[in-house]
């Protein structure tokens, strides 16, 4: 061979065709270009609202009221710029409220900030888009009890020791309103449908400054509350509040949590709860697990989810599977779902559970799944998946869930800049009544379009709210009801 270099059996290609084939492969990688951009943009453009990130906001340090406040109204004005559950006209009526409250910014403390901005936020009429944390005892001051809904009104469930006579009583009044007025002055502080809204007022109830700041007290110290105590005898008490935990909440606290004497919500020592001395209803007794199971019949197994978040030692999607690997391995006839403490998480944990547990039921079988105004977005989501799944074997047992089937979600969380309050803001439109059509592929979650469902209707097909007596006596009328279907086949 020589000297010679071979570049290839048939020589080095000429100049002409090499030329033509680097601009091939330059036409090829623009062609492949354009494509990837024809498929990423229109991407883009679905996710980037979904996406969206709140604001930022560079202000620089403020020692006085007036402009302190000024500053979070400020930052406030910008959640329309990422919430997508504002309509038109509810924009320029967020905008106008803001305006109004910038006039009296100098006034406002922190609870009558808070007071003014959730009115504010609540004009989206949305769930999910509110401020939270308006919670007695936690950085807002709280009277010593701990409130209640049953069926037939608002009830003192948990005083401190020296308040314990007031345990089991009903209140009539709060500082001079009727429960039901009382509720409907609280109303426009919630945004979403009435039950939910109704759902937090015990929240409120029970601090004095933030019924101050709603015009609710003349003191933002005391509260008086019109009682009938359990003997039938009727007194008016007033209560002084005590300051709340200083750190802000960055959550929703639902006042049902109350309702089990386990749940750390944060009632300190010394506190006494009206089920102390009673058997508690298996629905009470483990408030605090993500997930638990047990068999109150052979064949029926019982699981409540008390929220769609994983937890340690294992996830949540991996402690269902487990659950339903146990349960395959028994003669399981019927299938109990609790969300009645649920306020959702992440539907995703969920998807392959409520689709595999109608499939291990034989035929003949029933799913139960129990709801409650505090069962709400992703524990919304699973009750349809459920219902879908396991189409005319599910029975809805309990009361109304606590938001519409249709509503906006996702999103995120900001905090004010000063007075630390949380803003939770809304991206992503979910429909679990009617599913998501290509038509709504920019609004709707894009998971969606793999997990949701055309459920129908959600509301109970055998409703069942617990009365206070019913509660007191440590009995759950929902899964008496399940019991009675199971054993006669019909709730009447």
């Amino acid at each position: 061979m020589g000297n010679e270099t071979q570049i290839g059996k048939e020589g080095p290609a000429p100049r002409g065709k090499r030329f033509w084939r680097r601009r091939g492969v330059r036409i090829a990688s623009i062609a492949l270009a354009a494509l990837l951009f024809l498929l990423v943009a229109p991407l883009a453009a679905i996710l980037y609202p979904t996406l969206k990130s709140y604001p930022r906001s560079d202000f620089p340090a403020a020692t006085l009221q007036l402009e302190r406040n000024r500053q979070d109204l400020a930052h406030l004005r910008r959640l329309i710029e990422v919430d997508r559950s504002f309509s038109p006209t509810a924009q320029a009526a967020f905008a106008a409220a803001l305006e109004v409250i910038e006039q009296r910014a100098g006034d406002l403390d922190r609870a009558g900030l808070a007071i003014a901005a959730a009115k504010a936020v609540a004009l989206a009429d949305n769930g999910h888009t509110s401020v939270v944390g308006l919670v007695g005892g936690h950085s807002f001051n709280a009277v010593p009890i701990r409130l209640g809904w049953f069926a037939d009104g608002l009830f003192v469930i948990a005083t401190t020791g020296e308040q314990s006579h007031l345990l089991g009583g009903e209140i009539l009044e709060v500082n001079g309103r009727a429960t039901e007025a009382f509720v409907d002055a609280l109303r426009p502080y919630f945004g979403g449908p009435a039950n939910l809204a109704k759902e937090f007022v015990p929240n409120v109830a029970i601090s004095p400054e933030l019924l101050h700041a709603a015009g609710l007290a003349e003191s933002p110290q005391e509260s008086a509350y019109f009682i009938r105590r359990e003997d039938g005898s009727a007194a008016q008490i007033a209560l002084v509040a005590t300051s709340g935990a200083p750190e802000p909440l960055n959550a929703h606290v639902w006042p049902r949590r109350d309702f089990s004497p386990l749940s750390q919500t944060g009632r300190g020592a010394g506190w006494r709860h009206v089920l102390d001395d009673v058997t508690l209803p298996a629905y009470l007794t483990r408030p605090d697990a993500n997930v638990w199971h047990h068999y109150p019949l052979p064949d029926l197994l019982y699981i409540q989810i008390n929220r769609i978040r994983d937890a340690t030692p294992e996830g949540l999607s991996q402690g269902l599977a487990k659950v339903l690997d146990e349960a395959e391995k028994k003669p399981i006839r019927n299938a109990v779902v609790d969300l009645r403490f649920n306020n959702g998480g992440n539907y995703e944990l969920t998807a392959d559970f409520s689709r595999r547990l109608p499939a291990i039921l034989p035929p003949e079988g029933r799913l139960f799944v129990l709801t409650s105004a505090n069962t709400f977005s992703a524990a919304i989501s699973t009750a349809a998946r459920l219902k879908y799944f396991g189409g005319p074997r599910t029975v809805r047992v309990g009361e109304p869930i606590g938001d519409r089937l249709q509503f906006w979600g996702e999103g995120g969380r900001t905090v004010l800049p000063n007075s630390k309050i949380t803003i939770r803001y809304s991206t992503a439109y979910h429909d679990w009544e009617h599913g998501c059509s290509l038509s709504e592929i920019r609004t709707c979650f894009l998971l969606n379009y793999v997990y949701d469902v055309p459920a129908g209707p959600l509301q109970p097909d055998v409703a069942r709210s617990t009365s206070f007596a019913d509660y007191a006596a440590g009995t759950d009328p929902a899964m008496a009801a399940v019991m009675k279907i199971l054993m006669v086949g019909n709730a009447d």
